[in-house]
């Protein structure tokens, strides 16, 4: 009986449509072949009026196009992978409520910073080296009425000590690569942080056997950039400071596929559109930075770590300052 309902469903195999059921079935108990079906003329081509073209993009007074396209690929604010649910996923140990302070250094024009307010109605003091992402950021937050909650201050390399002890928290995202003296910067944050405090650090590394002047990693990262750190020498420098390292973490399938979606994605929404036909030199800039990044990654060269630790003691000595 499964047998003969089997047939009764299968369909012809010359591409016929199929009698009505109850023939088949009348066709089958009867023990003879249903009558052929007539094949169904060709259903008639509908041309469709090709899809207009995107509206092209107005800049706004502080914009450029390079700034529009990050944007529109990454999220406004952000300058890589995994915009707003990222930056919270990085945030996620430090349990946040509304009492703590906290650092975001390396904010970039405080896309992170923005979201860790909103989210958790705190304060955050956003510090970046870059002048321009810091002018950027700061109209950012004051257009979304966060000027005071989201400041964005900049990068002063002579005199950044911050308040000793003055914040609970301190985030670092896609920073601590750019710096020379990464050493020293660790070590002021470190005295940035109240006894207990938490950082968490999520960075390029080079794999343990990559050289430190590898051609894959200067062609994603700048031949200007310092030679990277390997995770050994991250975790080395959180000890020698005298942090509980609870997380020594490699995201970069994570961030590898965080990139791939946003780059794709943009194509297909009506803003990527339009942000891609009216600057297609910047857009073609941008994906061509991260396809060198990408390359790296996928040829195991650079990595990407995620590092939290908490500080146990005091390490603030002059000998980590210099």
């Amino acid at each position: 009986m499964l047998k003969a309902m089997a047939l009764l469903k299968r369909k012809p195999s010359d591409g016929t449509p199929k009698a009505p059921f109850k023939q088949r079935f009348l066709a089958w108990w009867e023990g003879v072949d249903p009558p052929p079906m007539e094949a169904l003329p060709p259903r008639p081509v509908v041309e469709r009026a090709p899809e207009p073209p995107p509206p092209p993009i107005k800049l706004e007074p502080w914009e450029n196009p390079a700034i529009r396209v990050r944007h529109a690929i990454w999220g406004e604010g952000f300058r890589g992978p995994g915009g707003a649910p990222f930056a919270l996923e990085l945030v996620k140990p430090f349990a946040i409520n509304n009492s703590m302070s906290i650092l975001d250094f390396g904010c970039g024009a405080g896309g992170p910073e923005r979201a860790i307010v909103k989210e958790f109605d705190v304060w955050i003091t956003g510090i970046e080296p870059d002048r321009m992402q810091v002018e950027v950021g700061k109209l950012l937050s004051s257009k979304a009425g966060l000027e005071r909650k989201a400041e964005i201050i900049a990068y002063d390399p002579e005199n950044f000590v911050t308040r000793s002890g003055g914040f609970d928290c301190i985030l670092s995202i896609d920073t601590m690569f750019r710096f020379e003296s990464r050493e020293v910067i660790l070590a002021r944050l470190e005295n940035s942080l109240k006894t207990r405090g938490q950082l968490t650090v999520c960075d390029y590394v080079r794999a343990d056997k990559t050289a430190p002047d590898d051609p894959s990693i200067a062609a994603a990262l700048g031949a200007e950039t310092p030679a990277l750190w390997t995770k050994g020498e991250y975790e080395k420098r959180f000890n020698e400071l005298k942090f509980d390292l609870r997380v020594s973490e490699d995201v970069t399938d994570k961030f590898r596929l965080m990139a791939l979606i946003a780059l794709d994605q943009v194509t297909k929404i009506p803003e990527g559109k339009s942000v891609i036909r009216t600057f297609p030199d910047a857009f073609l800039a941008e994906v061509g930075d991260w396809e060198r990044k990408l390359s790296a990654m996928e040829a195991g060269a650079l990595k990407v770590f995620r590092f939290y630790g908490i500080k146990m003691g005091s390490a603030s000595l002059m000998s980590n300052w210099s």
